[in-house]
């Protein structure tokens, strides 16, 4: 009888064992992926001193007329493929797609090479700086004279100077470091252009305020007037905010 009740207790608990090894258990994981549909923004610049160029954005957003060496503020496009149609002179000059991304900020520039017209899309990262400092980069569209190298000092007294060696026309392209912002305490500062070679010597220089939590662009330009010796000795330079 003993041997029979033995017997009986270890199937149960060999069947109890079983049914726990071989069960299995199903989770289902609650999918909580956002995807981000805000509007990114795109702001137009151009870069060039023929006279007014006229952007339509995506066929019916027809922003009008953008002066020489002068931004538009930044409007509203759609996530992914945007058409830009810029004209001149009632001549169509591009009609292009650009992709952007949700939530994201873009400087487009509108310049010319010879008989050509280009754009250069630029991711503009927007992080307000703390109160007390200010951010800025430079972007190089100097068309006449581009072959020149030069150096750039932004200057401060009592502040460590940013100093840039050797930027060249659209070298932001090649280099994606120079899109991104650099951070300094707002106070007055001198941008000072120059050279070193075949002779050390300064070019442009020009004063301007950076204030607190602004973020701005330094862009160079160029006249298409000038000679290319002419041009490097003239070069514009113009201080954009970007906030």
């Amino acid at each position: 009888m003993k041997h029979i009740f033995l017997a009986i207790l270890i199937a149960t608990l060999f069947s109890s064992c079983y049914k726990q090894v071989d069960g299995t258990t199903t989770t289902t994981t609650k999918d909580t992926t956002v995807t981000n549909t805000t509007p990114p923004n795109i702001m137009f610049y151009n870069v060039m001193d023929y006279g007014n160029v006229y952007v339509i954005l995506n066929s019916t957003n027809n922003l009008g007329g953008v002066a020489k060496w002068y931004p538009l503020s930044y409007t509203a496009g759609v996530v992914g493929t945007n058409n830009i149609i810029v004209t001149f002179s009632n001549d169509t000059i591009i009609n292009q797609n650009v992709d952007l991304l949700a939530g994201k900020n873009y400087s487009c520039f509108v310049y010319r090479i010879g008989y050509s017209w280009f754009l250069s899309i630029v991711p503009d990262n927007l992080t307000t700086p703390s109160v007390g400092n200010s951010e800025i980069r430079v972007l190089d569209f100097r068309t006449q004279a581009w072959f020149s190298y030069i150096g750039i000092n932004i200057f401060s007294p009592g502040i460590a100077p940013l100093v840039f060696n050797n930027r060249n026309f659209l070298d932001h392209e090649s280099y994606s470091g120079y899109e991104n912002f650099n951070t300094l305490p707002s106070a007055i500062y001198t941008t000072t252009l120059y050279i070193t070679t075949p002779t050390a010597e300064n070019l442009t220089t020009q004063t301007d305020t950076l204030a607190s939590q602004k973020i701005y662009t330094l862009v160079l330009m160029t006249q298409a007037s000038l000679t290319a010796a002419q041009a490097l000795q003239n070069i514009q330079i113009e201080l954009s905010s970007n906030n």
